[in-house]
């Protein structure tokens, strides 16, 4: 079951929603006299009908399109993250003098953990907010949905039209800021149940514990997971497997959760970059395509925030959004250490 959502939306444009999805034969045929409690009905049904179709298409997020080499123009898109908004204060005064717009507000990210200086940007026009409320939020620096078209590519920039800028909410009212969604879908440790005794091993460690790690087979770290999370079944790697071990054992918050995991061993004894994940990060698209609620991506040393990042991408597919979870060396040695698995206890002073 994916992770449910709603939209809190403040930019709809209601004319490229419906171009898109034809959402305007859904909205209310209302014989009210108030213009503003109209304005409101045809918001609500928008942003209804936008969230059902965002589930039934399942558009793809920005950043697997980048990692997966399929950009092009006219390709619709989601992107979740920290957004920069300018020019609405100016577009403000202008329309309180009847001055004419030669200028519309911006909005842009940065997409450095995938291009090189690269930014995503838009124009957006006032006319499409939805409130009073939409001028301070899209102001400055703020966390941000995006559902969008491409319609320019070039080395360090794409350059999209908005239809929908708002916050994803938890379906049951939840603000952005609470559940799932306040850490983009992670999941860490501590808050699976299987692995509680780490909740009470905490060792002071620095770029030195590591070390243990390198003589530890990535078969042997395997086996360990699967004995804490008591599943009897580990397969032998063959190379063609999306994941290198799958669970219906893991619960959180008391619940049974499938989850599929992928072990990176001390083969290459050192931060794991995209690079260490194949051609266009094929090892997290396949680990992706299990049928699993919970993805976990497992190394033997750092894990650099590039590959974060990218597993967060996977993640915030808006038809079928999943949690995962990044489990570098650091905490594979605390879990092992407090498990008492590879061989390794729990002798570190704790803080």
């Amino acid at each position: 079951m994916s992770v449910p959502f709603d939209l809190t939306c403040w930019y709809l444009n209601a004319r490229r929603i419906a171009e898109l999805t034809g959402i305007s034969a859904l909205l209310p045929n209302t014989t009210t006299t108030s213009d503003h409690l109209q304005r409101l009905a045809e918001l609500n049904a928008l942003r209804r009908g936008i969230a059902e179709w965002i589930r039934a298409r399942k558009p793809e997020p920005l950043g697997k399109l980048i990692i997966e080499g399929r950009l092009t123009e006219g390709t619709v898109f989601t992107h979740n993250t920290n957004f920069f908004f300018k020019g609405l204060s100016a577009v403000s005064g202008k329309m309180a003098k009847g001055m004419p717009l030669t200028t519309l507000p911006q909005g842009y990210a940065k997409l450095d953990e995938w291009i090189e200086g690269g930014k995503l940007t838009f124009d957006f026009h006032p006319e499409h907010l939805t409130s009073n409320s939409s001028w301070v939020e899209l102001s400055g620096q703020k966390r941000m949905f995006v559902l969008g078209v491409i319609t320019e590519i070039s080395e360090t920039e794409i350059k999209a039209k908005p239809y929908v800028i708002g916050n994803i909410v938890e379906n049951k009212g939840e603000f952005f800021g609470v559940g799932r969604w306040a850490n983009h879908l992670e999941v860490f440790i501590e808050q699976i149940e299987n692995f509680s005794a780490v909740r009470d091993h905490n060792p002071r460690m620095t770029k030195k514990s590591l070390a243990v790690l390198k003589d530890i087979p990535e078969q042997s770290v395997k086996e360990a997971f699967a004995e804490i999370i008591n599943e009897p079944t580990v397969p032998k790697d063959w190379g063609g497997e999306k994941s290198d071990l799958f669970s219906t054992n893991v619960r959180i918050d008391g619940q049974r959760v499938a989850t599929a995991f992928a072990f990176k061993g001390p083969a290459k004894f050192t931060p794991m970059r995209m690079a260490e994940l194949g051609k266009n990060g094929d090892q997290i698209s396949r680990l992706f395509e299990e049928p699993a609620d919970l993805l976990v991506l497992q190394h033997c040393h750092e894990i650099t925030p590039d590959v974060r990042k990218t597993m967060r991408a996977f993640a915030q597919q808006m038809g079928n959004p999943r949690t995962y979870c990044v489990i570098d060396g650091y905490e594979t040695l605390r879990l092992l250490e407090a498990y008492g698995k590879c061989g390794l206890t729990a002798k570190a002073k704790t803080v």
